[in-house]
């Protein structure tokens, strides 16, 4: 066995078999030959979403550690995207909606629902509607607890973190599609729609669309706004109801066409509604508790502005996340 392990070759063949997890943080530990065969294999890489596969090593057959990025057994012949399932299982709804809870619109608490928080199951609605993980009411709790949500939130944060360095998908989106439907003080019209293709960083070595990208985009403008809420979603592949007006759905068709990840952003003034309170209330908290230490400002150049004109927004309660 150990004269087998000594061959790269068969060894890259055995470690290929091996979960995405182990492969990443144990298998690395083993000794300095595999550690140099996991950095230094293609395949191993691309498997670990590090390397972009071409979309024509996907029509001949390549896995990877692939999950569908939507509810289809044909997700391949259907010419969508395999989305990373390492980062679905640590992010999950809040940036991964690809299944039940598609269509739900979320605000900045809505970070404390990620798994990798340690009260996310427990802050779950118990409401008729399916259920769905919001943030804690840190105001009721010990500095135990909020001892307990800072450190887990670092481990993530942490300068280094290689998961910001990982692809959200294989083959990687050519573009991140973004929305933003605001510009009112009021509930109720009138509405701009600005729309953006951004293309990923061009370096060599980090060339496709990474988490880091796509979180830092979504952290930021969901905190960083002047009014009530910046409700979001992240769609994947194909545009679902429900849309806050037709044109904001026309538009996410229209990037749907050139990419496969859109970012939605709709800011309104809806303080006016029960329940809705500022998001997030403290700011210097939030960015505390969830901006990556190795957070990169992403430069929107809005492509077009669309007139909504005076189109009655349609503000459905059962798919938003108090």
């Amino acid at each position: 066995m150990e004269a087998v392990l000594s061959i790269p070759e068969l060894l890259e063949a055995i470690l290929l078999h091996l979960d995405m997890a182990t492969l990443l943080v144990s298998a690395t530990r083993v000794n300095k030959t595999w550690q140099a065969v996991i950095y230094t294999s293609v395949l191993i890489q691309q498997a670990l979403y590090f390397q972009p596969v071409s979309t024509e090593a996907q029509e001949y057959g390549w896995k990877g550690f692939s999950e569908p990025c939507v509810d289809s057994e044909n997700a391949q012949e259907a010419e969508y995207l395999i989305i990373n399932p390492l980062l679905k299982k640590r992010f999950g709804h809040c940036f991964f909606d690809t299944g039940e809870f598609y269509g739900y619109i979320l605000r900045a608490n809505s970070f404390y629902s990620m798994p990798w928080t340690p009260y996310a199951r427990e802050n779950t609605q118990a409401m008729t509607r399916p259920s769905y993980p919001s943030g804690p009411q840190t105001a009721d709790m010990t500095l135990k607890e909020l001892d307990e949500i800072d450190i887990a939130c670092r481990k993530f944060t942490r300068k280094g973190a290689s998961w910001r360095k990982m692809l959200v998908s294989q083959p990687p989106p050519p573009f991140l599609g973004y929305s933003f439907m605001g510009d009112t003080d009021q509930v109720f019209g009138p509405h701009w729609v600005y729309t953006a293709l951004i293309r990923p960083m061009a370096d060599s070595q980090l060339s496709g669309l990474r988490m880091g990208m796509l979180y830092d985009v979504v952290q930021y403008r969901a905190g960083h706004h002047e009014h009530t809420s910046m409700w979001f979603r992240v769609v994947w592949n194909q545009e679902r109801e429900p849309y806050s007006t037709r044109s904001s759905q026309v538009k996410c068709q229209e990037m749907l066409q050139q990419t496969n990840v859109v970012v939605e952003f709709h800011h309104i003034n809806d303080g006016a509604f029960k329940g809705h309170f500022h998001e997030p209330p403290d700011l210097a908290v939030f960015d505390k508790r969830f901006r990556s230490e190795d957070y990169q400002h992403v430069d929107i150049q809005i492509d077009e502005k669309t007139w909504d004109g005076w189109e009655q927004p349609r503000l459905e309660r059962q798919f938003s996340v108090l």
